[in-house]
């Protein structure tokens, strides 16, 4: 076999194989959110979870968007880690 052709059959094989990464955005209610500094806990643990890309929590709505890389991570470990940090998460519809 010619240097091209196997140099070409691994190309193609590892482009097959790619899965390209793809931002989703969730919404979350969130409770027990009773102060104004609770936001910066459920932000720093959602941040935690590896392919979490942006945290934006909002006190008043007690709601939490998060952006993140779907091919890491779903929106199960995210609620999860801000469960665990004492504020009970759920996605919202």
């Amino acid at each position: 076999m010619s240097k091209q052709f196997v140099i070409g059959i691994i190309l193609l094989a590892l482009s097959s194989s790619m899965v390209f990464a793809e931002e989703q955005t969730v919404k979350f209610s969130i409770e027990k959110m009773y102060c104004a500094l609770c936001p910066i806990t459920v932000t720093k643990a959602m941040e935690r979870v590896r392919g979490v890309r942006k945290v934006a929590v909002d006190y008043k709505t007690k709601t939490a968007i998060v952006a993140f890389e779907n091919t890491i991570t779903s929106w199960k470990p995210i609620a999860e880690a801000s469960t665990l940090a004492g504020y009970p998460a759920s996605k919202l519809d």
